[in-house]
């Protein structure tokens, strides 16, 4: 129960911000970035616009309206396109889970594989060279990895496009030929956040694994004539949580997309649509992008912490 309800507050208090900050920010939707208004829009225009969007009203008085519509799903209209943010955000929403989310959940099986490789065979030279080779591309901005993926596999090799989510009119030529066309031009923002979400799993997974590896159970089990096989399984199981840990946050995490990553390979996901609402000062649009990213994240967290106090009862007296 106490659980439950601090999870409720944090759920108004992320309502509240996700109104407030993006009203917070310096400009306004009309100067289209922070410029005067009365050089981009008339005066009756502007004055139309802002009563349109209950801009006029009090600061006190415009979450009134703003609370109202979220229980049926309302989550305004964008100033900019003058469409429902709700479709906005369901149009877009399905390509970043399908980028970020699939390289959230290859990195972590990659990264977990090369942990425990680091931790098991930690001594081989060809082991400690590519879990080096991993930490040092891991530590490289996402915008150079991006640009150095682009200028080697599509302006030199041209494997595959710099850019975009589909190519025009492919999806008349058939259901496979379409999936097929979306996975293309998904490889390169693809491998851009596998290269930068590996590291993380591959050193926390190693630095799980290599105390595990001296428990007397262990021990035991080798003395019992049991196989490698079996007595990788046994550590593995209590090094797992905490590797199950930071593949929930990143799944959680992955609904904001990923800003720098989709803006440079012009994905239409929802890191470039949150990067233009800030642009723009589109206040609905930012609200809408800002509150279904922080209730994923809560969600994670919640089923996060049900899942520890279900593996771990000392977890739930904590709570």
């Amino acid at each position: 129960m106490r659980r439950l309800v601090r999870y409720v507050g944090l759920v108004c208090t992320v309502v509240l911000l996700n109104f407030l900050v993006p009203r917070l920010l310096p400009g306004s939707p009309a100067a289209g970035g922070g410029g005067d208004e009365a050089a981009v829009l008339p005066s009756a225009a502007y004055q139309a616009l802002v009563a349109t969007y209950h801009l006029d009203l009090p600061l006190q008085a415009q979450p009134t309206r703003y609370l109202a519509g979220l229980p049926r799903g309302d989550l305004g209209w964008s100033l900019t396109s003058h469409r429902p943010v709700a479709r906005i955000v369901v149009e877009r929403l399905p390509w970043t889970l399908l980028l970020v989310g699939g390289a959230v959940v290859l990195a972590a099986a990659l990264g977990g594989a090369l942990g425990w490789a680091a931790a098991w065979h930690g001594r081989r030279r060809a082991v400690r060279l590519l879990t080096a080779a991993t930490v040092g591309v891991g530590a490289l901005p996402e915008f150079l990895i991006a640009m150095a993926l682009i200028v080697a596999f599509s302006s030199r090799l041209q494997l595959f496009p710099a850019g975009g989510a589909t190519t025009p009119f492919a999806a008349n030529q058939g259901l496979l030929r379409a999936l097929l066309d979306v996975a293309w031009h998904a490889a390169l923002p693809g491998l851009t956040l596998v290269l930068g979400f590996t590291p993380a799993f591959a050193l926390l997974m190693r630095n799980a694994l290599v105390p595990v590896l001296g428990e007397r159970y262990l021990v035991t089990a080798r003395a019992k004539g049991l196989t490698s096989r079996r007595v990788v399984w046994h550590a593995l199981r209590n090094a797992l949580p905490p590797v199950a840990t930071l593949l929930g946050l990143r799944l959680g995490t992955a609904v904001a997309g990923a800003a720098v990553v989709e803006r440079v390979f012009a994905y239409p996901g929802m890191g470039w649509l949150l990067y233009e609402a800030v642009s723009t000062r589109d206040y609905p649009l930012m609200q809408g992008v800002f509150l279904i990213a922080s209730l994923a994240v809560l969600t994670v967290n919640l089923f996060l912490d049900l899942i520890a106090a279900r593996l771990d009862p000392r977890v739930e007296g904590q709570a």
